[in-house]
């Protein structure tokens, strides 16, 4: 990139520095590994249950399983190493903690379990659908082709059947069965009491009446109640475990796209017309498309539609051996040599539609309207009214009226239309409008493109439009000077700002992303943000992301634990205040509650309003005039009837209220069937918990951010 063009232009003074470099990286490298004699923990990944992951280790795994895609022809671009990476942790997890637990548990899988299953593999559609294993005339599986399999993996001379298959029974077919049996024999852990099934059948068959009495915290102003640091501080000391967090950074950061200069693209194009002479004159297409087409040689004959909008009609229009172009599109510039015309058996056409639906339904009236309206817009469109700005405004196509009611090329019987619709529609010369009626409504359509047969086989060459070195060295210099002007105070700020550099924000960076807004390969910002060393204020060094350039400040830091005072100043300001509304008014209440008997002499001493909550139950937590609130039903579910209770402080306020009766309906339902359905429905929940128990026992530290 642009520091290799840096670095030639000053290779004599290099050479030095590049020494002294080398040998820096040799030393740091010493540092970094597994050593006694230096820092162990620096070349740790991860740790799971108490045992560290070390990275050799880790890239090892990591870099076997690419090589496996690879072989099997497929790309390994970052987003599959990050899910390589994801699959190598998880690995690990399994080896030291869930398989731990199968050898405590004394859990295995025997081989006529194995055998039993490839021969029913109901929930194994690797056999199941595999086509070796399929009975030739029904297409059904047939165990006795899996069995044949089986007994033949020793004749094959190069072992490679034998060594898929093993490999497939121990990383497959064995700790799946395993997961099975440790997942049953979990959720047969499951029992729900009588007093559990009891509480349950409450929450629907028992109901309240209750009167309630009380405030919002919204009816105090927040301007009212004063708030000073100390309480605020006192605040956060009685609710810590509020207020715990994850590791976390703010950072703030400018990016700078490297895109092709006018240049870059004077010479895509310039390319592009030296290759026309000699595709026109070529004999052999074949060879010529192959060394100079990256889409090789296409002997596909496609019809309207297929080909870039703006170079398509040229394209239909010529003849063979024409070579047509060049055309600019998505980032290439192209020629196209028309190597064959053939007519199709059915014709393709192309149209635009308004659909207009019945209003209301289908009854008579409705269709009238429908068509009424319809007729009243194509004799707009036959008078001149644009008919694009008229599919926006008021077709009910909702799929295309975005795009002015296009529906591109069609082929005849395709089912893009229905078939009178489309009968109409071909019996219709390019330009004219029709009025059609349909089971879903009256079209309006214009034919756009007339009905043809052909199709074209066509040859193209074409370069993409990339950024050069220059550009690149260009793009760099730019952002380069910005990040070394930018080193101190608030200077990244003003900087962007006067040069007219959008700056982003990201306020709740994690450690183990992977991407920002826009940006998906993110992992070296991210890793820059966590360093030891990368400090409150810093900005980073020049950072090179797919096809742009980044540059970012580290604005806030929070470490895992407690959250610090001043990240969490507005929302302590907001908590403490809310607890001081709350003591406001309970005494208030309290007030009005002494020497009062009844709810509504308790509303009348605090000039508020009696709120009926007639049918509470405790399944459902809204209440009239107050909204969601589960602790005041809970309150009400429990308490006595006709006494007043409270005051009572919930998320939403302060409360007394009565409950003047309890409805206790009959289950007249099975106990023992009811019971039976509660514990399947946490059966089916037990498993992932105890998962994710097993994953906090372990203590798992994730360090693979430092390193990828």
């Amino acid at each position: 990139m642009a520091v290799i063009e840096k670095i030639r232009q000053r290779t004599g003074l290099l050479i030095l520095i590049i020494g002294f470099a080398l040998l820096s990286f040799l030393v740091s490298d010493a540092i970094s590994s597994n050593s006694s004699l230096f820092r162990s923990n620096d070349n740790t990944v991860g740790v799971i249950d108490g045992q560290s992951i070390t990275y050799q280790d880790f890239s090892e795994k990591s870099q076997r399983i690419a090589a496996n895609l690879e072989q099997q022809g497929q790309p390994v671009n970052e987003f599959t190493q990050n899910m390589i990476r994801e699959q190598v942790w998880n690995d690990y997890f399994q080896t030291l903690v869930i398989d731990d637990q199968y050898e405590e548990l004394g859990l295995i899988v025997t081989g006529e379990e194995i055998f039993a299953t490839v021969t029913n593999p109901v929930d194994f559609p690797q056999i199941r659908d595999a086509a070796a294993f399929k009975n030739q005339t029904t297409q059904q599986f047939d165990p006795a082709l899996v069995v044949s399999y089986l007994k033949q993996l020793d004749q094959d001379p190069s072992g490679d059947a034998k060594r898929q298959w093993v490999d497939f029974e121990k990383n497959n077919l064995r700790p799946q069965l395993i997961q099975r049996k440790y997942n049953t024999l979990v959720s047969k852990a499951v029992y729900k009491t009588s007093l559990e099934v009891k509480t349950e059948m409450e929450s629907n068959m028992v109901s309240a009446d209750a009167q309630i009495v009380g405030f919002n915290f919204n009816s105090i102003v927040d301007d009212s109640v004063a708030v000073d640091e100390e309480e605020m501080r006192a605040y956060l000391n009685a609710h810590k475990l509020e207020y715990q967090q994850k590791a976390s950074r703010r950072i703030e950061y400018v990016t700078f796209d490297i895109i092709p200069s006018l240049e870059d693209s004077a010479k895509a194009l310039k390319w592009v017309m030296a290759k026309k002479p000699a595709l026109a004159k070529s004999t052999n297409d074949t060879i010529f498309l192959s060394n100079n087409s990256d889409r090789g040689f296409d002997t596909t004959l496609k019809s309207r539609g297929s080909y870039p909008e703006g170079i398509e009609n040229e394209i239909f229009s010529a003849n063979e051996g024409d070579v047509v172009g060049p055309h600019y599109d998505g980032g290439t510039y192209a020629i196209y040599k028309v190597l064959k015309f053939q007519d199709d058996s059915l014709p393709y056409i192309k149209a635009s539609q308004i659909l207009i639906k019945p209003k209301g339904g289908y009854e008579k009236e409705d269709s009238l309207y429908a068509l009424t309206r319809a007729n009243a817009i194509a004799n707009a469109l036959r008078n001149g009214a644009d008919f694009t700005q008229m599919a926006k405004d008021s077709s009910q196509d909702y799929r295309t009226a975005s795009k002015g009611g296009d529906l591109g090329w069609m082929k005849q019987g395709a089912g893009a239309l229905q078939e009178a619709v489309e009968r109409s529609l071909y019996n219709t010369p390019e330009g004219a409008i029709i009025v059609v009626r349909g089971t879903g409504g009256v079209h309006i359509l214009k034919v756009t493109g007339a009905k043809t047969y052909r199709t074209a086989m066509i040859g193209e060459v074409g370069r993409s439009v990339t950024y050069s070195s220059d550009t690149e060295n260009e793009v760099y210099n730019e952002v380069y000077k910005f990040a070394a002007a930018s080193r101190e105070g608030d200077l990244f700020s003003e900087n962007a700002e006067a040069a007219g550099y959008i700056k982003r924000i990201t306020d709740d960076l994690k450690e183990g992303e992977t991407s920002l807004p826009n940006m998906e390969n993110a992992r070296d910002i991210v890793r820059w943000a966590f360093k030891n060393e990368t400090e409150l204020g810093n900005v980073s060094e020049v950072i090179a992301i797919d096809n742009k350039y980044v540059v970012a400040q580290l604005v806030d830091i929070k470490e895992e634990g407690l959250a610090e005072f001043q990240s969490v100043r507005i929302r302590l300001e907001n908590d403490t205040r809310i607890a001081k509304k709350a003591e406001i008014l309970k005494k208030r209440i309290q007030s009005a509650l002494d020497g009062n008997k009844s709810i509504q002499q308790v509303a009348l001493n605090l000039g508020a309003i009696v709120n009926d909550a007639p049918n509470t139950v405790f399944a459902n937590p809204n209440l009239p005039f107050v909204g969601n609130d589960p602790a005041l039903v809970g309150a009400i579910m429990g308490a006595e009837t006709n006494k007043i209770l409270g005051p009572i402080e919930t998320s939403n306020g302060v409360y007394v209220f009565i409950v003047n009766s309890r409805q206790e309906n009959e289950f007249t339902g099975d106990l023992m069937a009811e019971r039976q359905r509660m514990i399947e429905q946490s059966s089916g929940e037990v498993a992932g918990r105890a998962f994710e128990a097993l994953k906090k026992m372990a203590d798992m530290k994730d360090y693979r951010y430092k390193f990828f």
